[in-house]
């Protein structure tokens, strides 16, 4: 899963007791995100009202990691009567809230290691790339993404499986700015003039990490499963902590993705 600003994120990340095996027989193997993104398919549906989804190919995101997938993902869409994101809103519960799955070509060697520590490590550095990429496009002089080494462990039933859950912290800037590029500008943001009393563009934040990832070895992937809730300071000292409000509307949204073949 953003004066001090903090952002819960749920990321799920789960680990399984995979047999090793070969993806079945007859099907090809995904080797990149754009077949990934042709061959697998991730629903989340439904999602809860205000949620809205997209996905991204990561390849060149995470090239430096050596690894390839899609990231299937959602966020807080505009309420009405306002024009821009929730995802953007200190008001909403949603503001600087993320959900989603990232499908990965391959991965058995990198997150199925036996190690549990050092596959933590690994699949941490996904969203941490993630997140600063995101910030960068949002126009972030100085992108900030690290985690803390140490995660609480606990398990969630995730796509027919109970999964190991991890909880983290990760350190991080918010994309709250005046909206000047692109992407700033087809999420949307909120006029400067409703948040820059509490609160400076890019402020920084801490996300509460939670995920789960497991090897799928019919399909040859790795799926990783993540959310996150906010909570954040404001000028004035007040703390402002939606990790309440969300914690069980998100943990629910992970309980209910699924992962299936494309025709």
């Amino acid at each position: 899963m953003k004066t001090v600003f903090l952002v819960a994120m749920t990321f799920v990340f789960c680990l399984t007791n995979a047999t090793g095996q070969a993806p079945t027989s007859g099907s090809a193997v995904a080797t990149t995100g754009d077949s990934l993104a042709k061959s697998i398919a991730t629903s989340f549906d439904p999602l809860p009202a205000g949620w809205i989804a997209d996905q991204q190919v990561m390849d060149p995101i995470w090239e430096p990691l050596g690894v390839r997938g899609v990231n299937h993902y959602a966020y807080g869409g505009p309420t009405s009567p306002n024009e821009f994101s929730s995802r953007s809103d200190p008001d909403s519960s949603l503001y600087q809230a993320w959900f989603g799955v990232y499908t990965i070509a391959g991965g058995k060697d990198k997150f199925q290691t036996g190690d549990q520590q050092r596959d933590f490590q690994a699949a941490v550095k996904l969203a941490e790339y993630d997140q600063r990429s995101w910030l960068e496009a949002m126009g972030d002089p100085m992108p900030v993404a690290t985690s803390d080494a140490t995660p609480v462990v606990t398990t969630l039933f995730i796509d027919g499986a109970q999964r190991t859950l991890y909880a983290v912290d990760m350190h991080s800037h918010s994309d709250l700015n005046s909206g000047s590029s692109p992407l700033a500008k087809g999420i949307g943001m909120p006029p400067i003039a409703k948040w820059q009393r509490e609160l400076s563009p890019f402020h920084e934040i801490t996300l509460h990490c939670e995920f789960a990832f497991w090897y799928d070895p019919q399909r040859g992937i790795t799926v990783f499963v993540y959310a996150a809730s906010s909570a954040f300071k404001l000028k004035s000292d007040g703390l402002r902590d939606n990790g309440p409000a969300l914690r069980k509307q998100l943990r629910e949204m992970m309980q209910r993705v699924r992962i299936t073949n494309n025709p």
